[in-house]
């Protein structure tokens, strides 16, 4: 049996799903660090940093799946990848020229380093065909157990996580969904509701059931200049989950292509993908206002909420406002404003949960026009007191849509809070849904 199938079986899982992740994978990237390509960007392009032959790229991305599908072993793969590199005058140490740079780069392809790229890119494959075979099965094992090596190689963190048992939907899988780095031996098996239930590993160790705070660090991506965020215990480039890669990444042309349509078409566009993504636009938005809610920090992130459906738009127009386009876009900047300790200790804060959950909120939501600040208010229906969010119309805001900074101009969260019912029968407030 090949290592690639005896990871497959620790993973319980069949290698077509490994397989279907690395056919997704279809473009090749040429790059000159690995962190070129960042996090979903994975799941579409396939690159081996330095290296800057297509065709070279493409075999070895064959290669590789050739192996996952059991028709290779790493042997196989080593031996083979060796002899191509080697007849295309690779092997050793090459010098490359970074075009954006004009610097000089040395890389080297060796024996560990094609083991490397072997394990990283099988475990990254089998993690996401793992994801989507959960996906398959939640009805009957909605919860996912992290299994840890017990030795005196793994990391302090990860042997902490050893058991951690949680459901699937829960936004700790985001980041945490193993591999969480370089030659990580981590696992994760599906649990079934009675033995969830029942509490007890089958080694009769108990199962936590409580997800342990994430402390995120800032790290430097040098070839960006960037200061990123990464939770602890991770290593850089690790912290997403390879199997939700596909959707976040459609989320993020979507989301894109969402702020450049004519509102109606914007609103036909999401309609046709709600669907596929309105689960990834709500595990993303929690996962923000997670982070910003522990970190008290944020960079700028920005995430589609909403859109604004079509018969808020024509009743927009019967007032004279016209949207550029139907996106609401909410930034981690404005989270934390309506999280600040200030606005909580005089209750005039919504709920974190709410906020967390916008994507399912605003749908429902009434929606006004403010026409003294010609801004939108949603109003939403909350225990015991009404939510307000309130968006700018067809306002430009700087921030970033995955690891791009930019300046989008869209319909974007002002501010959340607390509002008095009778307040919205005041005359500057007409009704719009």
């Amino acid at each position: 049996m090949t290592d690639a199938q005896i990871f497959a079986q620790l993973h319980k899982l069949t290698p077509a799903d490994a397989v279907a992740y690395l056919q997704k994978r279809g473009q090749l990237a040429v790059t000159y660090g690995w962190q070129d390509l960042w996090h979903e960007e994975h799941a579409r392009q396939f690159t081996i940093s330095r290296l800057t032959r297509a065709d070279l790229l493409s075999s070895l991305q064959e290669m590789i799946t050739k192996s996952v599908d059991g028709n290779l072993g790493r042997r196989d793969f080593e031996r083979d990848a060796q002899k191509l590199l080697t007849d295309a005058g690779w092997w050793g140490t090459k010098e490359v020229i970074d075009p954006a740079t004009g610097e000089i780069l040395k890389t080297r392809f060796d024996a560990q380093r094609l083991k490397l790229i072997f394990d990283t890119n099988t475990r990254n494959a089998y993690a996401a065909g793992q994801w989507e075979r959960a996906q398959r099965t939640k009805f009957t094992h909605p919860y996912g157990r992290i299994i840890s090596k017990d030795d005196g190689r793994v990391r302090p963190e990860h042997r902490a996580w050893h058991n951690i048992t949680l459901p699937l939907d829960h936004v700790f899988w985001l980041t945490h969904w193993c591999p969480n780095g370089w030659k990580c031996r981590c696992r994760i098996v599906l649990v079934s509701k009675a033995e969830y239930e029942r509490g007890l590993t089958p080694t009769g160790a108990p199962m936590k059931k409580d997800a342990p705070d994430i402390i995120w660090r800032d790290w430097l991506n040098r070839r960006t200049g960037e200061v990123q965020r990464v939770p602890a215990g991770i290593d850089p480039g690790f912290g997403y989950n390879a199997g939700r890669a596909r959707e976040a990444a459609l989320q993020r042309l979507v989301q894109n292509k969402l702020t450049t349509l004519d509102a109606p078409l914007g609103a036909a566009l999401w309609q046709s993908v709600q669907a596929e993504l309105a689960a990834t636009q709500l595990a993303e938005c929690q996962a923000m206002v997670a982070r910003v809610s522990s970190d008290k920090r944020a960079n700028g992130q920005m995430l589609l909420v909403h859109t604004v459906d079509a018969q808020t738009q024509q009743a927009l127009a019967a007032q004279g406002v016209r949207l550029d386009n139907a996106a609401v876009l909410l930034r981690d900047t404005e989270v934390m404003h309506a999280l600040r300790d200030s606005k909580v200790a005089r209750g005039a804060a919504v709920p974190e949960n709410v906020l967390a959950d916008l994507p399912n909120h605003l749908p429902g939501a009434a929606v006004y026009l403010d026409t003294v600040n010609n801004t939108l208010v949603y109003a939403m229906s909350l225990p015991g007191q009404v939510g307000k969010v309130v968006v700018r119309v067809n306002y430009s805001e700087k921030g970033r849509l995955g690891a791009e900074r930019m300046k989008i101009t869209a319909n974007h969260v002002a501010t959340a809070g607390i509002i008095q019912a009778s307040d919205l029968l005041a005359a500057r407030y007409v009704r719009m849904k």
